[in-house]
């Protein structure tokens, strides 16, 4: 195969995986007793309060990307 039979396998197995999610999230899905709790992993991480300390100098550096 040539290139373009090479891109093409590639799109195809693109397809495939976004097949795949879509039919894998799908709300058929799941179990009829499975029940979705917004909110449930609330308190279970704890963040630094300086996470976006350097939020400034990363959107700098990336200034001619936004």
């Amino acid at each position: 195969m040539g290139k373009s039979g090479e891109n093409f396998d590639e799109i195809n197995a693109f397809f495939d995986l976004l097949s795949y999610k879509v039919n894998a999230l799908s709300t058929e899905n799941l179990p009829s007793n499975r029940k979705i709790t917004p909110g449930l992993a609330e308190g279970k991480w704890q963040y630094p309060k300086d996470i976006n300390a350097f939020d400034d100098d990363v959107s700098d550096m990336f200034e001619d990307y936004l």
